[in-house]
């Protein structure tokens, strides 16, 4: 899914400066029409220029700046990014209006900065501002780019957009068609409707959710037919995770924050010089004191115990994550390894052949692939044998089971215990309520 809005570019040069910073793009994704980055005040000038004289007028150069926003979860390249900002100003502008195409990559959510002329520069005319170019047709030609690539649009709705959404109400309908997000809202319905991990696939996939299996599970956009591996959800998400939740549905995974927002830094350089989007940050920020000090009354706690609560989740969580994925990983590791035993067994027959054949290097290259899983065989024995002192595949598998109880035990402690812990700091109430400023 994308999303778009325009506003007016009141300092051309110094977006450009900003905009084109090595750490925000490269110039292989930057792309101009009509004009070049490097003289783009000149080249906007030369068609004021022309306005002017035709109209008599004395109009100062202006320009406009479309923002053209990605979902991470829709895992696009820049390369695509770029392409379809690219698409999306020669179908919005219609090759009347000389623009650059700026692709950013310095954040989570790829994104597209269309700077263009506002001067039409065939007929010489301003460009539409009326509400049925700059708010719907805008929408409407992003939603044809979105269509043609497999991303979801925003719902229109019975009407469709003869009621124009304002610009917050048509993010937060975007951000409902996250797949991401109504992934992970499918999985937890659906683990609590599933008797074993088996049902719960079956549960997945009846709701259009297609999965696919390797190191860690993954299921299918249906809109963009592009997987998404579990593990970009959180380690709540995990296969083994998953298997957990289904035959413990008295588990409560454990959340990383109080709130789910952040303050923002407006003293980040991309907020000095776009004077709506510092205009955007700050109500964000005023939303986010009023969300705070809300909490804080409901559960009467103070600023300081809720940082202080934060940052100890904060390392507690990172900590366990890590130390649970490495679990995961050897577990992952070792069932890899576990038919070595039989295939160097079922080998035996070959190796005898191979010493008796006179011509042994035509032998091995005629059973190259039974050679090939042999010699791995036989290195996985070796170290299965050195690590872990394993020489048998009973005894691989009395480890596989004893790692699974150890990552079940170790994700339940953090669950139960720690979150336990957390909430009888949170709501237990004090004699002296205060709010620190």
């Amino acid at each position: 899914m994308s999303i778009v809005k325009i506003q007016k570019v009141n300092n051309l040069r110094a977006f450009i400066n900003y905009g084109t910073q090595e750490h925000k793009t490269n110039e292989e994704l930057v792309t101009s029409y009509e004009c070049s980055i490097e003289t783009i005040e000149r080249d906007f000038k030369s068609v004021l220029v022309d306005y002017n004289q035709k109209n008599n007028s004395n109009k100062n150069m202006s320009a406009r700046m479309v923002i053209q926003s990605f979902d991470s979860d829709d895992n696009l390249t820049p390369e695509q990014v770029h392409q379809y900002g690219v698409e999306f100003a020669d179908n919005y502008l219609k090759g009347n209006h000389q623009y650059t195409v700026i692709t950013h990559i310095e954040t989570d959510n790829l994104h597209n900065h269309i700077i263009f002329n506002d001067i039409d520069f065939n007929k010489l005319k301003m460009f539409d501002t009326k509400r049925a170019n700059s708010l719907h047709r805008l929408r409407e030609e992003n939603d044809k780019i979105s269509e043609k690539y497999g991303l979801s649009i925003i719902e229109k709705g019975r009407e469709g957009r003869k009621k124009y959404l304002s610009f917050n109400e048509y993010v937060a309908r975007s951000k409902k068609k996250s797949f991401k997000a109504n992934l992970e809202e499918v999985i937890d319905k659906n683990i609590l409707k599933s008797k074993s991990y088996d049902e719960f696939l079956d549960l997945m996939k009846k709701e259009g959710y297609e999965h696919k299996q390797g190191k860690y599970l993954s299921f299918k956009n249906p809109k963009s037919e592009k997987f998404m591996r579990t593990k970009t959800l959180g380690f709540n998400y995990l296969e083994p995770s998953i298997k957990y939740r289904i035959e413990n549905k008295d588990y409560s995974p454990i959340k990383t924050n109080i709130i789910n927002k952040q303050w923002i830094d407006k003293s980040q350089e991309k907020f000095k010089n776009n004077k709506g989007l510092h205009k955007w940050a700050t109500k964000q920020n005023i939303n986010y004191l009023h969300e705070l000090s809300s909490k804080l009354y409901e559960q009467n706690i103070s600023l300081s115990e809720v940082n202080e609560i934060e940052e100890n989740k904060a390392t507690l969580i990172n900590s366990f994550e890590k130390q649970l994925l490495n679990i995961d990983n050897e577990i992952f590791k070792l069932k890899k390894m576990k038919d070595c035993f039989q295939t160097y067994k079922n080998s035996h027959s070959l190796i005898m052949a191979y010493k008796k054949s006179e011509d042994k290097m035509k032998f091995k290259q005629e059973n190259y692939n039974k050679f090939k899983e042999y010699d791995v065989a036989k290195r996985n024995i070796n170290y299965l044998k050195k690590y872990y002192n394993i020489t048998d595949e009973s005894e691989l598998h009395y480890e596989l089971s004893l790692m699974t109880k150890e990552r079940n035990l170790f994700y339940e402690s953090l669950g139960r215990e720690q979150e336990e812990q957390i909430k009888e700091r949170i709501q237990t109430p004090k004699k002296h309520p205060s709010v620190e400023r």
